[in-house]
């Protein structure tokens, strides 16, 4: 019985995980979208690298959903992953709410501290360490 309450608590931080960095991953695919539209109807300077910023935003959302899946399934490897971009998101927010960007900026401290605080959980850490 306690290991099965165990193993439930395990599989609950997982789930946490993969829900915060899929949200993530829905963003930067919407990011992307909207901001290929903006630059083909648009007329930006650089046509080629607005619309190649666009895709590398949508790729990163896809990959992001990839490990969402991944640590769902308490998979291991996608966890440095996810700490590097979660810290690499954590100036970029900083300097939105500095810009007063505060409708970007909050959400994207308050998901990149989410995870990585559940990443750091001991639960995260041992579920996470299973063999695969």
């Amino acid at each position: 019985m306690v290991a099965s309450l165990r193993t439930m608590d395990l599989s609950g931080v997982l789930r946490r995980i993969a829900l915060l960095v899929g949200v993530q991953a829905l963003a930067l695919v919407v990011v992307g979208v909207v901001y290929a539209v903006v630059s083909a109807t648009g007329s930006p300077e650089n046509l080629l690298a607005a619309e190649l910023a666009a895709a590398l935003a949508v790729a990163a959302g896809v990959l992001m959903a990839v490990m969402a899946r991944a640590v769902d399934r308490g998979l291991g490897w996608p966890r440095s992953p996810l700490v590097v971009l979660n810290v690499l998101a954590l100036p970029v927010g900083l300097s939105l709410v500095q810009s007063k960007v505060y409708a970007a900026g909050l959400p994207v401290l308050l998901l990149a501290g989410a995870v990585l605080y559940l990443l750091a959980t001991p639960d995260a850490r041992q579920a996470l360490r299973r063999p695969e």
